[in-house]
């Protein structure tokens, strides 16, 4: 498995890092199953968060004790003050049962980021836990390109976290050559697009150019894993023909897709929202199989009359999507593909009566 140096930090990680969201759903014997699978394949890059409910837990159980030397752990907290930080971050040790954690990021940090380095919050605990011997190195995530800016050029930070894809701008690639200015290693996440891709090898292909962005994939399979691994070993050059590719896709999603990180919720009437909003593109790209079109599907979608234009869903957006409008749009699109689906049925059961 290649390695590559993660900035200032010095650490050597694997170039196929993963994700640790979707382990969340599986049973703890099937995570760790996976988990050690990875480890044997050379991967030795790990990503989680507080916030991952037993993510932790299940990361723990695979790498504690013996295997705990060979890999880099990265964890997240969404603190805003001080004490938090230092509770969730003591929380997330007893839960990977682990003395220290090796890179802890500021999770998306949002209003009065700018002030930072001038108050007693979150940085401050992050700091005082390095010192500790807690923390090995201080990283952040972003979603919004200017505060990701802000922290690169503040120089407080060992390595950034940010939505990197063949969705991205030129001046979100450019963002991560800042960062090799400054020495800040990078890491790549929403690399499938939030989840509306499938297929990994036009997603890997895209980043691998970039020799200095580590991607965290989530995964939830050994099928899944096996890609990148068989990726990793045989790596394409990007063709212009993928390049084309890529800007088909870009062109059908435009830029208005929801990227489905989950901070717009809780949605107080209860709607589904990073679901809801990407509804249309897991039906064009066979997602969701045949629970689409379920009655589980159907009444999450007709919720969406329920909104009440609150607002709440558009200032959480990293974004900045017009979230109910948005909605209506794909409920619109979504309806249109269940009638068709139940005609379609239809006429299929009629045949057969016929037969």
């Amino acid at each position: 498995m290649e390695k590559v140096r993660l900035g200032k930090t010095g650490l050597m990680v694997s170039r196929i890092a993963m994700g640790c969201i979707p382990i969340q759903r599986l049973t703890e014997n099937a995570a760790v199953e996976l988990l050690h699978y990875a480890f044997d394949h050379g991967v030795n890059f790990y990503d989680t968060a507080h916030v991952y409910t037993d993510s932790e837990a299940k990361l723990g159980t695979a790498f504690s004790g013996h295997r705990r030397e060979h890999v880099v752990i990265a964890s997240k907290t969404m603190s805003t003050t001080y004490q938090t930080t230092v509770d969730q971050l003591d929380e997330s040790l007893r839960r990977l049962k682990m003395d220290y954690i090796d890179i802890y990021q500021w999770h998306n940090p949002e209003n009065g980021f700018e002030n930072f380095q001038n108050e007693r919050g979150p940085y401050q605990a992050m700091q005082d836990a390095q010192k500790a011997g807690k923390i090995r190195f201080l990283g952040v995530s972003q979603h919004n390109p200017a505060r990701a800016k802000f922290a690169i050029d503040s120089g407080a930070f060992d390595t950034l976290q940010f939505p990197l894809s063949v969705l991205s701008s030129q001046a979100e690639i450019d963002l991560t050559f800042d960062c090799v200015k400054h020495d800040v290693g990078v890491i790549a996440m929403k690399a499938m697009c939030g989840g509306l891709l499938s297929d990994g090898r036009l997603p890997f292909l895209f980043l691998n150019q970039y020799r200095h962005i580590v991607p965290i994939w989530g995964l939830e399979t050994i099928r899944e894993l096996d890609q990148f691994l068989q990726l990793s070993q045989n790596p394409e050059p990007f063709t212009d023909a993928m390049q084309a590719e890529m800007e088909e896709l870009r062109k059908e999603l435009g830029d208005e897709f929801c990227r489905g990180c989950g901070y717009c919720l809780p949605c107080p009437v209860g709607i589904t929202l990073p679901i809801a909003m990407r509804m249309a593109s897991f039906h064009k790209r066979g997602m969701f199989h045949g629970s689409l079109f379920s009655q589980q599907r159907l009444e999450e979608m007709q919720r969406i009359d329920r909104c009440r234009h609150c607002g709440e869903c558009v200032s959480r957006c990293p974004y900045h999507l017009d979230v109910p409008r948005l909605l209506k749009k794909q409920q619109a699109a979504y309806m249109m593909l269940h009638a068709e689906n139940a005609s379609s049925n239809a006429r299929s059961s009629c045949d057969f009566r016929r037969c």
